[in-house]
């Protein structure tokens, strides 16, 4: 079953929650880029470089780039950038173990926008990455999986540092009024070899 993203549904608190955690010199590669709305409330005029990715329609083709974004993420230097929105309304859990792969950097920040619980909702059989960092079988129902998402994505964290050698340094969320739908500020720092 496809879900229908939903055009930037608590866009006000999402705004506020990127503007509040933006690293100084912040180089955004908006992974959803969509008709802009972030990009008007957020990045415009307070960050150093914006480029914006989406598959079906962008806001600005001066600084976007209308492509499959795991295609750009493959083909692209992650590098250039130290900020990554990652908006889907999904799971974008691929895009961001794809970008860790070519990280090199010592920091990053992503904002995320995880409909995972959604998914679970709707499909009932959880997700390929929750059967890999929870260890059950691919088409396992769990009613009520939702009730443990936040434990879910700490472990997909956790699953981040110990392949990527990252640490979490921050981790920040908020949900929508179903808790279906859940919005991530998440600061990552490589860990330093002793």
């Amino acid at each position: 079953m496809k879900i229908k993203k939903v055009d930037n549904s608590m866009a006000p608190q999402k705004a506020e929650l990127r503007r509040r955690n933006l690293p100084r010199r912040a180089r955004v590669l908006d992974l959803f880029c969509g008709n802009g709305e972030m990009y008007r409330l957020t990045y415009k005029n307070r960050v150093a470089l914006y480029h914006g990715i989406d598959k079906e329609k962008v806001h600005d083709p001066g600084i976007c780039t209308l492509i499959n974004n795991n295609i750009y993420i493959t083909h692209n230097d992650m590098n250039q950038y130290n900020v990554f929105d990652l908006d889907d309304y999904g799971s974008p859990w691929k895009q961001i173990y794809l970008i860790l792969r070519k990280y090199t950097k010592a920091k990053l920040t992503l904002f995320v926008t995880d409909g995972l619980v959604l998914h679970q909702n709707l499909v009932g059989d959880v997700s390929r990455f929750v059967s890999a960092t929870e260890g059950l079988p691919r088409q396992t129902n769990i009613p009520g999986l939702g009730r443990w998402y936040v434990d879910i994505f700490a472990t997909m964290l956790l699953d981040l540092e110990k392949r990527y050698g990252y640490q979490t340094q921050k981790a920040e969320y908020f949900h929508n009024d179903k808790r279906t739908v859940y919005y991530w500020h998440i600061d990552l720092q490589r860990k330093s070899k002793k």
